[in-house]
Order: structure tokens, then C-alpha cells, then sequence
């Protein structure tokens, strides 16, 4: 074995490791955060889909992929905030690997360099512990891309089936797979203009470049056509087989596909399922033509078509996305705007993989303030961060060099200077996950949290709601106040506690359902005595509404009040401690 292969196979075994510290970073005290108010309705949803096991595309949910992989999880583990993070915990923790995908394109001090990036950046780290479906998105469109670079530089059209499939999942993960596309298209282009531009620079005619790119892509489409049309064939169906209806409709009702907020403006009436598909494969063309015909349009009418009458506040969301960024991935972002600025100025053509990926995250920080609808959505930056970790890796390997080269001649300054930047970066990186991630998870100072984050001490309350639950029999939970009383709560699908205002409430109805807690409205103040006579071990109101609860109770229960935002939005929890010693303490 040579000299490189003994480094190679170390760089190997480094990315490896830090692939096993990423994952450990994402499970460790995964279910200690207390549910998110967009976690709680898609885990809510989960668990329909578990009892029912019907499920349809609806866009405002996103796509079916996360439903399909947590409902089984649930079943065998059990309904708790950890088991629900799990899939984008090891989604998210695996990403490091895709460094190796690149091995042929960057040193191997750059490899290590973006796989440490990978597990330790704090908004990809934050996300992969937050069961939202942007880190599937994104890891499974970067392993697509990385699959997609393989096939070109090795000219292998096996690559290219794995591109599609991984692409496929990113589309059963979310619709803004779709962003991703564009963004591809955007850089590949702002890459072949810079191209054509550096031709001219090197006194090389910029049309013969434009024509030799043409024509290498001409060539490359017909050599691997047949992998091109295997690669179309593994996107159809594994986009099918992942938006195919399943479960059989109620007899009674309809269910709905929402395109705009939660109101039923498509119907599902007479898709066949997947199931009576695979029993009656004569139904295979319908239900292909129904999941992505209708998929398709459901597609453009939450991103062509608009869904308010106001103008985006572009700048302002913009201006927004580019805060928190700077904020939470300083090191990394920093990182990226050198490592571009050194291979583009460098002596030389620019290198295509570190020009392509900082194109690609230019591009996703201008475009998702275009398509988002809500400001301060922290998890965009998972989509530009990733991205940029390749440019960023390129300069940290250049820093590496400086360092190193330094070191051989001598020059103590110089060597000083790497190290304290290493060593400052390193921080940044270490401090602001270590802050974001676990010390502060769901502060309103953290830059990642967005505001429907209940605070961290509601989770403790939460616990003793559940064991109190656990021993009660009859009604668990009353639900006093007007405020968070609405007899229509439960909407088109019936949602419980479907006396209560369920948006508002969130995540509440995710806990109810997941400790099988029974509860009810009491909205008036008869209702509230009415309630109060059954002794309920667990009263909740909104604090403007707690008035009705204080005079009517004695100091057995315990009163606590939590925000369910970041800011504001209070809660009163009642919680009866006469009944045993203090739960969370036992």
C-alpha cells in the first residue's frame, strides 16, 4: 500500500468518526425539547395515519415521506418526542458521508474539512434534530448531486439511477425539491458563463467553449440515454409508490388535499389506493395517472399559483434569512466567501465543484425569501448552509496549507495566526451549537427557533400532565375559557380535542393524543363548574381566561404559567399535585 492509500484510507476512517460523532450530537437527549407548534400537528397527523391508515397529499402537511417512515416508528416505539425526531436525526446524521462522494474532486484535508462542517454546522445539527422535512429534503437532494457529479466525472450511468431515486425521495420528502432544480439549472449556468468568461481571460475563444460545453453534454446524453431513461423510469416510480393514496375512505365524508391554508378545495373521491392497486394491477395506470396528475397540480397551486393577495415582503424576509444565516453558520459562511474568492482569483481556471455549490447557496439565499410565506422560517438555512459547506471545506483546507507551509519554514508567526483562526473558528462552530442545540433550544435569543416555540419549562409540566393521566380515570384534562374553546376545532377530519381551538392549541393535541389523555371544553363558567366537580387532575386556560379557574379552585393544584410562543401567547396549568408527590420528582 502506497503513502496515499494509507492517507486515503485515514481520511476514511476520519470521516467515518465524524460521522459517528454526528449522529451522536443528534441523539443525545433527542426528545428533550418540547415539541414545536409545526411538530406537533404533522406527529398529530402521524398518529392519524397510524389509526386510519389513510393518507393523502395534502401540500400544507408537505410531503408524504416523513408520515410513511414515522408512522411504523411510532407503532414499534412508542409516541414520544425522540421517536418522532428520529428519521430526520439519522437523515441528518448521516450527511457527513457525502463528503466521500466528492473524494475525486477535493484534497483529502478538504474531505475531512466538509464532513466536520456536515456534523457540526449548528442550523444543520439544530434541523437534524427537529422533525421538520427540510433536512430530508436537503440530504437527499445533496446525495443526489453528489451522485450526479459521480456520474458525470467518472462518465458512469449508474450514477445516474441513484441521482434520481435519491431525488425522488427529496420530492416524496417536501415540494421545495423542486427548488432545488432550479437552483441546479441557475448554477450550472452562472458556472458556464464564468466559463466562458475565463476563456476570454485566457485568450481562448469564448464561443469555442460554449460550443465544446454543448457539445460535450450532446455526447454525454447519448452515450447513457438508456441510463437516462432507467433514471426517469426509478423517479416516476418511486414518486409514485411515495404519493400514492393508501387506506380506504370513511364511508360517510370526504377527506381533502389542502392547497391554500386548511381549507378542502380538492377531493379525493374515487382515486383508487395503493393497495387495491397492488391487489388489481389492471388499476395501476389509473392510480398512476391519479397520484401524479394530481400531485402535479396540487404542486402548482402551492408554488405557481398565489396564495395571498399581499406582496412578499421580499427584502424584509430576505434581510431576515441572511440574520439568521450570518448568525447561527458564521464560521461556515465565512469559510464559503473565502474559499470561492481564493479559486476564483487563484491562478488558473476557477475549480467547477467550488464555484457550482457557492453558486448553488447564492442562489437558495435569494430564492426561498421569493417562495417562503412567513418570516423568520430558521430552517431555510439548512438549504443554504449545506451548499456552502463545500466551498467553506475548500478554504479550510487552504488554511491548512498556510498553516503547514509556515510550520516547514519556519515561520512562527504565521503558524500562530493559522492556529488561532482554526482555533476561533472551531469555536464559533462548537459554541453556537453547544448554545442552539442544547443549552438553549427553544430560547427566543437563539437565532434557530422560530417564534412558535413553546418555552422549555412547559416540557416538564407536560410530564407530570402525561403520569397524572396515566393514573386518572374519567376525564385527564379541562379545557377551561372561551378563548381556547371552538366547537368546529376538529375540522373536516375530526381532530381532537375537537371542542378546542387545535391550531391554536398546538402542540397540546400532539401530547393529548399521544398519552390517549380524554379531555373537555368547558368555554363558559357553568361549563367550568360543571367540570370542576369531576375533580380533573389537569386544568389548561389561557391566562386571560384563568380568572374563571382561580376563583374556583383550592391550593391542591399547583398554578403554572408557560409561554407557548417564544414571546407571550401564555398558558395557566393547573396541575393537581394532591394526588401524589410531585410527579417530574419521583
Amino acid at each position: 500500500m502506497t503513502f496515499s492509500d494509507r492517507l486515503r484510507d485515514r481520511t476514511v476512517g476520519a470521516v467515518v468518526g465524524l460521522t459517528i460523532l454526528s449522529l451522536a450530537l443528534r441523539f443525545v437527549d433527542l426528545g428533550g425539547r418540547i415539541t414545536h407548534w409545526d411538530e406537533g400537528r404533522v406527529a398529530y397527523w402521524i398518529l392519524e395515519y397510524g389509526d386510519t391508515g389513510v393518507l393523502f397529499y395534502r401540500p400544507i402537511v408537505h410531503g408524504p415521506l416523513l408520515k410513511l417512515v414515522n408512522a411504523p416508528l411510532v407503532e414499534l416505539l412508542g409516541a414520544t418526542d425522540a421517536v418522532m425526531r428520529l428519521f430526520p436525526a439519522l437523515v441528518g446524521g448521516l450527511v457527513p458521508l457525502v463528503a466521500l462522494a466528492f473524494r475525486h474532486r477535493l484534497r483529502d484535508v478538504a474531505v475531512v474539512a466538509l464532513a466536520a462542517l456536515l456534523a457540526l454546522d449548528p442550523a444543520l445539527l439544530y434541523y437534524s434534530r427537529f422533525m421538520r422535512n427540510d433536512i430530508l429534503v436537503a440530504v437527499f437532494c445533496v446525495v443526489a448531486f453528489a451522485a450526479l457529479v459521480r456520474a458525470i466525472d467518472f462518465d458512469d450511468g449508474r450514477y445516474l439511477v441513484a441521482a434520481a431515486v435519491a431525488l425522488a425521495l427529496g420530492f416524496g420528502a417536501k415540494e421545495n425539491a423542486l427548488a432545488y432544480l432550479f437552483a441546479f439549472v441557475g448554477a450550472a449556468g452562472l458556472l458556464a458563463i464564468h466559463r466562458i468568461a475565463f476563456a476570454y481571460l485566457e485568450d481562448r475563444s469564448p464561443i469555442s467553449e460554449l460550443k465544446r460545453l454543448l457539445r460535450w453534454g450532446y455526447d454525454g446524453v447519448r452515450r447513457h440515454l438508456r441510463a437516462l431513461v432507467g433514471s426517469v423510469v426509478a423517479f416516476v416510480a418511486v414518486v409514485g409508490s411515495v404519493y400514492a393514496p393508501r387506506g380506504q375512505l370513511p364511508s360517510e365524508g370526504t377527506y381533502y388535499r389542502s392547497c391554500s391554508g386548511y381549507d378542502p378545495i380538492v377531493g379525493i373521491e374515487g382515486a383508487p389506493t395503493l393497495g387495491e392497486a397492488l391487489a388489481n394491477p389492471l388499476l395501476l395506470p389509473r392510480l398512476g395517472w391519479y397520484t401524479l396528475g394530481s400531485t402535479a397540480e396540487l404542486y402548482a397551486c402551492q408554488w405557481v399559483t398565489p396564495r395571498t393577495d399581499e406582496p412578499n415582503p421580499y427584502f424584509e424576509y430576505l434581510t431576515e434569512l441572511a440574520s439568521i444565516t450570518g448568525e447561527a453558520s458564521a464560521a461556515l459562511v465565512g469559510l464559503a466567501v473565502v474559499g470561492y474568492a481564493v479559486t476564483l482569483y487563484r491562478p488558473g481556471a476557477p475549480d467547477d465543484l467550488v464555484s457550482f455549490c457557492f453558486y448553488w447557496g447564492a442562489a437558495s439565499m435569494v430564492g426561498y425569501p421569493l417562495i417562503t410565506d412567513i418570516g423568520g422560517a430558521a430552517w431555510l438555512v439548512v438549504h443554504i448552509v449545506l451548499p456552502l459547506a463545500v466551498p467553506a471545506a475548500f478554504a479550510a483546507a487552504v488554511l491548512y496549507d498556510a498553516g503547514r507551509d509556515a510550520r516547514v519554514q519556519g515561520d512562527t508567526t504565521s503558524v500562530a495566526m493559522s492556529v488561532l483562526l482554526a482555533a476561533l473558528l472551531v469555536g464559533s462552530v462548537v459554541s453556537t451549537g453547544y448554545a442552539t442545540s442544547f443549552d438553549q433550544p427553544t430560547a427566543d435569543e437563539n437565532p434557530l427557533v422560530q417564534y412558535a416555540q413553546p418555552s422549555a419549562e412547559t416540557k416538564s409540566t407536560l410530564l407530570d400532565v402525561r403520569t397524572l393521566a396515566d393514573r386518572n380515570e374519567g376525564t385527564d384534562v379541562v379545557i377551561a375559557g372561551g378563548n381556547l374553546s371552538d366547537p368546529t376545532g376538529g375540522g373536516e377530519l375530526d381532530r381532537r380535542p375537537n371542542c378546542a381551538d387545535w391550531f391554536e392549541m398546538l402542540p397540546l393535541p400532539w401530547y393529548f393524543e399521544a398519552g390517549e389523555m380524554e379531555t373537555e371544553c368547558a368555554p363558559d363558567e357553568a361549563d367550568v363548574d360543571d367540570a370542576l366537580d369531576d375533580g380533573p387532575p389537569v386544568i389548561i386556560a389561557k391566562q386571560e381566561d384563568s380568572t374563571l379557574v382561580d376563583a374556583r379552585i383550592d391550593d391542591r393544584y399547583d398554578r403554572r404559567v408557560h409561554r407557548m410562543r417564544t414571546t407571550g401567547n401564555e398558558y395557566v396549568y393547573y396541575v393537581d399535585t394532591a394526588r401524589g408527590s410531585h410527579p417530574s420528582r419521583e
